[in-house]
């Protein structure tokens, strides 16, 4: 029998959207959202019945127990959805640019609501850049993922006390081959899927004075265009708790 993420999993390739544009129409936070699909968590009652709100569909389809999931053709809801994700992605970026331009406090969530709404350029992102670190795109010879620019408040500039590239390119060839390999493939992933891909890792590594150095934290990689068209991988990290 399906589950319920299967058949939310259907709904949404059935009316042609994206998680993000699902959880937006739902009122309902993506990195929740997102956390609670890709981990198939247990979902309450309240965010079941504003996915089948937003999405139309009749809240007893979760509870059906066929082995296989269908969706009846609709044209009207298909056009309704259609009109709805145009209003919502006008007044979204409009109130994305406004929340950063007012100095709001910056997460995981304002980064990937910013990414989003400029769709990956980089661009009303003045209080972004000091949290986000940009890295050059991997080649297939690279053997550590390569800094271009880092956010004097970016996490990896706060725990590993680096000030430029450099410094965060030395503390890079202090971590093991096998750390490196997992850095450079979740780069790849993210320019791959061309979307920002959203993880948990976990750091034990020794610094560049020696110290031990062990975190969990969230990251989310996310390709980035420049103006004259260069693609890069921006890194926004947020700390979980020591280990």
């Amino acid at each position: 029998m399906p589950t319920i993420h299967e058949k939310i999993e259907c709904i949404i390739a059935d009316r042609g959207l994206t998680k993000r544009k699902a959880a937006e129409m739902a009122g309902i936070k993506y990195t929740t959202f997102h956390s609670a699909m890709t981990s198939q968590r247990k979902m309450d009652f309240e965010t079941i019945d504003a996915i089948s709100k937003a999405l139309r569909v009749d809240i007893r389809f979760f509870s059906q127990t066929k082995s296989k999931v269908t969706l009846e053709p609709c044209s009207e809801i298909d056009d309704l959805n259609s009109k709805a994700i145009g209003l919502l992605d006008e007044a979204f970026q409009a109130g994305v640019r406004s929340h950063l331009y007012a100095g709001k406090e910056i997460s995981l969530e304002a980064f990937l609501n910013w990414w989003f709404a400029s769709s990956g350029r980089l661009e009303y992102a003045d209080q972004l850049i000091p949290y986000i670190d940009l890295f050059n795109k991997p080649t297939s010879d690279d053997k550590r993922i390569q800094p271009l620019q880092t956010g004097p408040q970016s996490l990896a500039s706060v725990c590993f006390d680096v000030q430029h590239p450099g410094q965060l390119i030395e503390t890079l060839e202090g971590f093991d081959g096998d750390i490196n390999a997992r850095l450079l493939n979740a780069h790849r992933e993210a320019l791959e899927k061309g979307e920002p891909v959203i993880s948990h890792p976990s750091l034990d590594v020794n610094l560049r004075d020696g110290k031990r150095f062990t975190r969990r934290y969230r990251r989310v990689l996310a390709p980035v265009t420049l103006a004259d068209g260069t693609t890069l991988v921006a890194n926004y990290s947020q700390d979980i708790r020591p280990q």
